[in-house]
Protein backbone atom coordinates (compact mmCIF):
# COMPACT_ATOMS: atom_id res chain seq x y z
CA UNK A 1 0.00 0.00 0.00
CA UNK A 2 1.25 3.49 -0.87
CA UNK A 3 1.83 6.00 1.85
CA UNK A 4 0.78 9.64 1.53
CA UNK A 5 4.06 10.86 0.03
CA UNK A 6 4.04 8.08 -2.57
CA UNK A 7 0.46 8.93 -3.51
CA UNK A 8 1.34 12.61 -3.79
CA UNK A 9 4.31 11.82 -6.00
CA UNK A 10 2.02 9.57 -7.99
CA UNK A 11 -0.47 12.44 -8.48
CA UNK A 12 2.34 14.76 -9.50
CA UNK A 13 3.69 12.14 -11.89
CA UNK A 14 0.24 11.61 -13.47
CA UNK A 15 -0.15 15.36 -13.94
CA UNK A 16 3.27 15.56 -15.56
CA UNK A 17 2.45 12.65 -17.88
CA UNK A 18 -0.90 14.27 -18.80
CA UNK A 19 0.83 17.58 -19.53
CA UNK A 20 3.20 15.65 -21.80
CA UNK A 21 0.22 14.40 -23.82
CA UNK A 22 -0.61 11.07 -22.20
CA UNK A 23 -4.43 11.01 -21.94
CA UNK A 24 -4.48 7.78 -19.88
CA UNK A 25 -2.67 9.58 -17.07
CA UNK A 26 -5.70 11.85 -16.60
CA UNK A 27 -8.05 8.88 -16.35
CA UNK A 28 -5.76 7.26 -13.80
CA UNK A 29 -5.57 10.50 -11.79
CA UNK A 30 -9.34 10.84 -11.75
CA UNK A 31 -9.87 7.19 -10.83
CA UNK A 32 -7.43 7.36 -7.92
CA UNK A 33 -8.31 10.82 -6.58
CA UNK A 34 -12.09 10.90 -7.14
CA UNK A 35 -13.02 8.97 -3.94
CA UNK A 36 -10.95 11.38 -1.82
CA UNK A 37 -12.66 14.36 -3.46
CA UNK A 38 -16.14 12.89 -2.94
CA UNK A 39 -15.39 12.18 0.72
CA UNK A 40 -14.21 15.77 1.25
CA UNK A 41 -17.30 17.19 -0.42
CA UNK A 42 -19.59 14.95 1.60
CA UNK A 43 -17.96 16.04 4.86
CA UNK A 44 -18.62 19.66 3.88
CA UNK A 45 -22.25 19.39 2.81
CA UNK A 46 -23.43 16.33 4.75
CA UNK A 47 -25.72 15.20 1.91
CA UNK A 48 -25.04 12.35 -0.46
CA UNK A 49 -27.22 13.28 -3.47
CA UNK A 50 -25.35 16.37 -4.72
CA UNK A 51 -21.84 15.00 -4.11
CA UNK A 52 -21.39 13.59 -7.63
CA UNK A 53 -22.57 16.81 -9.29
CA UNK A 54 -20.26 18.95 -7.17
CA UNK A 55 -17.35 16.57 -7.82
CA UNK A 56 -18.03 16.75 -11.55
CA UNK A 57 -17.89 20.56 -11.39
CA UNK A 58 -14.58 20.31 -9.52
CA UNK A 59 -13.11 17.98 -12.14
CA UNK A 60 -14.25 20.37 -14.87
CA UNK A 61 -12.22 23.15 -13.25
CA UNK A 62 -9.24 20.91 -12.49
CA UNK A 63 -9.05 19.47 -16.00
CA UNK A 64 -9.43 22.90 -17.54
CA UNK A 65 -6.43 24.21 -15.56
CA UNK A 66 -4.39 21.00 -15.49
CA UNK A 67 -2.65 21.34 -18.84
CA UNK A 68 -0.86 24.54 -17.78
CA UNK A 69 -0.78 23.92 -14.04
CA UNK A 70 2.39 24.70 -12.10
CA UNK A 71 1.75 23.56 -8.57
CA UNK A 72 3.08 25.66 -5.71
CA UNK A 73 1.41 23.28 -3.26
CA UNK A 74 0.57 19.60 -3.54
CA UNK A 75 -2.05 18.50 -6.04
CA UNK A 76 -4.13 17.09 -3.21
CA UNK A 77 -4.20 20.42 -1.35
CA UNK A 78 -5.00 22.34 -4.53
CA UNK A 79 -7.73 19.97 -5.72
CA UNK A 80 -9.34 19.65 -2.30
CA UNK A 81 -9.40 23.43 -1.89
CA UNK A 82 -11.42 23.56 -5.11
CA UNK A 83 -13.72 20.83 -3.76
CA UNK A 84 -14.23 22.70 -0.48
CA UNK A 85 -14.98 25.98 -2.25
CA UNK A 86 -17.49 24.26 -4.56
CA UNK A 87 -19.13 22.56 -1.56
CA UNK A 88 -19.38 25.90 0.25
CA UNK A 89 -20.84 27.48 -2.91
CA UNK A 90 -23.44 24.70 -3.00
CA UNK A 91 -24.32 25.27 0.68
CA UNK A 92 -24.70 29.01 0.09
CA UNK A 93 -26.89 28.40 -2.94
CA UNK A 94 -29.11 26.04 -0.91
CA UNK A 95 -29.42 28.66 1.83
CA UNK A 96 -30.30 31.35 -0.70
CA UNK A 97 -32.88 29.08 -2.32
CA UNK A 98 -34.42 28.28 1.06
CA UNK A 99 -34.51 31.96 1.99
CA UNK A 100 -35.99 32.86 -1.40
CA UNK A 101 -38.60 30.11 -1.08
CA UNK A 102 -39.57 31.37 2.39
CA UNK A 103 -39.85 34.93 1.09
CA UNK A 104 -42.02 33.78 -1.82
CA UNK A 105 -44.17 31.72 0.52
CA UNK A 106 -44.66 34.70 2.83
CA UNK A 107 -45.46 37.01 -0.08
CA UNK A 108 -47.87 34.48 -1.58
CA UNK A 109 -49.64 33.97 1.73
CA UNK A 110 -49.87 37.72 2.21
CA UNK A 111 -51.24 38.20 -1.32
CA UNK A 112 -53.75 35.38 -0.81
CA UNK A 113 -54.94 36.89 2.47
CA UNK A 114 -55.26 40.29 0.82
CA UNK A 115 -57.10 38.80 -2.16
CA UNK A 116 -59.45 36.90 0.15
CA UNK A 117 -60.06 40.07 2.15
CA UNK A 118 -60.61 42.10 -1.01
CA UNK A 119 -62.94 39.40 -2.35
CA UNK A 120 -64.81 39.19 0.95
CA UNK A 121 -65.11 42.97 1.18
CA UNK A 122 -66.28 43.16 -2.43
CA UNK A 123 -68.80 40.35 -1.97
CA UNK A 124 -70.08 41.87 1.28
CA UNK A 125 -70.54 45.20 -0.44
CA UNK A 126 -72.50 43.53 -3.26
CA UNK A 127 -74.71 41.71 -0.75
CA UNK A 128 -75.37 44.93 1.17
CA UNK A 129 -76.22 46.77 -2.05
CA UNK A 130 -78.42 43.86 -3.11
CA UNK A 131 -80.32 43.88 0.17
CA UNK A 132 -81.01 47.58 -0.30
CA UNK A 133 -82.75 46.78 -3.60
CA UNK A 134 -85.16 44.30 -1.99
CA UNK A 135 -88.65 45.28 -0.85
CA UNK A 136 -88.78 46.43 2.79
CA UNK A 137 -90.76 43.34 3.88
CA UNK A 138 -88.05 41.02 2.53
CA UNK A 139 -85.24 43.16 3.98
CA UNK A 140 -86.74 42.94 7.47
CA UNK A 141 -87.14 39.15 7.32
CA UNK A 142 -83.54 38.70 6.07
CA UNK A 143 -82.12 40.92 8.80
CA UNK A 144 -84.10 39.24 11.56
CA UNK A 145 -83.19 35.75 10.33
CA UNK A 146 -79.49 36.23 9.43
CA UNK A 147 -78.30 39.17 11.51
CA UNK A 148 -80.41 38.74 14.66
CA UNK A 149 -80.44 34.92 14.40
CA UNK A 150 -84.16 34.67 15.15
CA UNK A 151 -86.04 31.49 14.30
CA UNK A 152 -88.91 31.41 11.81
CA UNK A 153 -91.39 31.15 14.70
CA UNK A 154 -89.82 34.13 16.53
CA UNK A 155 -89.96 36.26 13.36
CA UNK A 156 -93.56 35.17 12.82
CA UNK A 157 -94.53 36.25 16.35
CA UNK A 158 -92.55 39.50 16.15
CA UNK A 159 -94.02 40.61 12.79
CA UNK A 160 -97.42 39.08 13.54
CA UNK A 161 -97.47 37.12 10.27
CA UNK A 162 -97.73 33.40 9.66
CA UNK A 163 -94.69 31.16 9.69
CA UNK A 164 -95.43 30.26 6.03
CA UNK A 165 -95.30 33.95 5.06
CA UNK A 166 -91.92 34.30 6.80
CA UNK A 167 -90.62 31.26 4.86
CA UNK A 168 -91.98 32.65 1.61
CA UNK A 169 -90.43 36.09 2.13
CA UNK A 170 -87.07 34.51 3.02
CA UNK A 171 -87.18 32.28 -0.06
CA UNK A 172 -88.03 35.12 -2.46
CA UNK A 173 -85.55 37.49 -0.79
CA UNK A 174 -82.72 34.96 -1.25
CA UNK A 175 -83.70 34.24 -4.87
CA UNK A 176 -83.86 37.92 -5.74
CA UNK A 177 -80.56 38.56 -3.93
CA UNK A 178 -78.89 35.79 -5.97
CA UNK A 179 -80.07 37.47 -9.17
CA UNK A 180 -78.89 40.89 -8.06
CA UNK A 181 -75.44 39.65 -7.01
CA UNK A 182 -74.73 37.54 -10.10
Amino acid sequence: MMDTTDKQQSYEEMIQRFQNGEEKALKTLIRSFHPIMKKTIYHQIREQDPVDDIAQNCWYIIIKKLSELELKVSFKAWALSIARRKAIDWIRKQQQCAKHAQTLKSETESEQKQAATDYSDEKLKKVQEGIQQLPATQQIVLELFYLDNLSLKEISNLLEISKGTVKSRLFYAREKLKQIIS
